[in-house]
């Protein structure tokens, strides 16, 4: 680790540990077969969003929820949120948590920490989370260094000024990003060094200070209609799947992204709009600046008038045998983009969501686009997380597979396997080993098969 990651850990923990207050409760003994049912408890007043407080979604039960209308985890814009979306991440970081050991010295006090925050939410509306994830990857065969690690800070704000305690809020999302670089290079540079088609992970560069979020969540008519517009990655809200989040779940771009769609290259101007009539049926829509990247403001090439344009149409069906699914149809188009000599694509992704009981969580897409940007015509993912494998109910398992045609002529289908498992240390830190075969990487074509292995740290509150 270089001298800036570690001197933000130090920083980080000494602060911790300045924190006082009273110990925080003791928590609940590990729900047995003999233990009767919870009961359900009311939403807080103030909550933006909504902490999680539903007792039958505390502990063992999938944190990647599929929620309907206005249900536990239905807290962004659509119930066809990505992971990624600033307040779903909100949301995950509340769910309750126990972890394999527990150090007083260091969690007391950002519990008492955690308490003045939820309070501070209770009075104003603003909920105020912190992440800080750390990705390691090494990559084997062929010339060149295939070590890279990275560092990710980030800072998440939601402030709900209309409607507390309502199912028509007003909040405004805003949030900003520290990466660092480790050593000499980051993990989103291996993908172009090894060669392949998907990247070996999202997000882990070293691009320093940026505001990634600064829009407005409107809710109206109980919670039906909902609209979105200021800075924003539309990414966030069409086209993805559960288990999208290079944060605390799979790597692999072609698990951790849809690959498959020309979204715009990071936040900037959007808008976005939302009807879920019932808790079975919804649609989204949203556009936003083609030439968006998170490291500018974006303004200043609204005026070329080329957009990206998405829509999608899903359902969220309650299975009694099974649990709840999600099921949905997405198409887009992006302009061309004269500045940058870049033509225009579309295509088309389905995606399929399903709870499997209280423990496995599977998720199936299959993306066609005319692969003009992308440089992908057809790719298709199948995979599958469970809980509980290795005996902790708040430890993850993830297992997936993808397929990817290249538009390249003469390039070669370029197949990925990803396995991974995420280790609840304490009840806010998380540690995670995985590793990803690459088959027939599409841009080496020399190399048969391609390593990858990954380690990650998360700590968040």
């Amino acid at each position: 680790m270089n001298r800036l990651g570690m001197t933000s850990l130090l920083l980080f923990t000494a602060l911790s540990i300045a924190a006082h207050g009273d110990p925080p409760a003791e928590q609940p003994a590990k729900e047995t077969e003999a233990t009767p049912a919870p009961t359900q408890t009311s939403e807080p007043e103030s909550a933006a969003p909504k902490l999680n407080t539903d007792e039958k979604f505390k502990f063992g039960i999938p944190d990647f929820s599929l929620p309907g209308l206005n249900q536990p985890g239905d807290v962004g814009l659509s119930p066809g949120d990505t992971p990624t979306a600033a307040v779903d991440e909100m949301y995950d970081i509340e769910v309750p948590r126990r972890g394999l050991f527990h150090f007083p010295a260091i969690e007391d006090p950002i519990d008492n920490l955690t308490k003045k925050l939820r309070s501070l939410q209770d009075k104003t509306g603003l909920r105020l989370n912190f992440a800080y994830t750390m990705l390691f990857q090494q990559g084997t065969g062929g010339p060149g260094d295939r070590t890279g690690a990275a560092g990710d800070i980030d800072f998440m704000s939601a402030w709900t000024l209309i409607g507390r305690g309502t199912e028509n809020t007003g909040t405004l999302i805003f949030t900003g990003e520290y990466r660092f670089k480790i050593g000499e290079q980051t993990p989103s540079q291996l993908g172009g060094i090894m060669g392949v088609l998907t990247n070996t992970t999202s997000a882990f560069n070293g691009r320093g200070w940026v505001v990634r979020d600064a829009y407005w969540l409107q809710r109206l008519l109980d919670g039906k209609l909902r609209f979105l517009i200021g800075r924003a990655d539309i990414s966030d809200f069409i086209g993805g799947m559960r288990m999208q989040n290079a944060n605390n779940s799979f790597f692999n771009r072609a698990f951790s992204g849809n690959a498959a769609v020309a979204y715009p290259a990071g936040h900037g101007p959007a808008a976005g709009l939302s009807i879920v009539p019932n808790d079975f049926f919804y649609v989204t829509a949203g556009i936003q600046n083609s030439y968006s990247t998170t490291t500018t403001i974006g303004l200043n090439t609204l005026d070329q008038g080329d957009f990206f344009y998405g829509a999608e149409v899903g359902i969220t069906p309650n299975f009694e045998s099974l649990g709840r699914g999600r099921y949905r149809i997405m198409g887009w188009y992006m302009d061309d983009r004269p500045e940058l000599n870049i033509p225009s694509d579309e295509g088309i992704s389905v995606m399929a969501d399903q709870d499997i009981g209280d423990r496995v969580m599977a998720f199936a897409r299959y993306g066609h686009s005319n692969g003009d940007v992308t440089n992908i015509k057809n790719m298709g993912q199948l995979g599958v997380g469970v809980r509980g494998l290795l005996g902790s109910e708040d430890d993850l398992t993830g297992l997936a597979g993808s397929i990817a045609e290249p538009a390249t002529s003469g390039s070669r289908n370029e197949k990925v396997v990803e396995i991974f498992h995420r280790w609840q240390l304490t009840a806010r830190s998380q540690f995670t080993v995985g590793a990803q075969l690459i088959v027939d990487p599409s841009n080496a074509p020399d190399d048969d098969a391609l390593g990858v292995f990954s380690v990650r740290f998360r700590f968040d509150f």
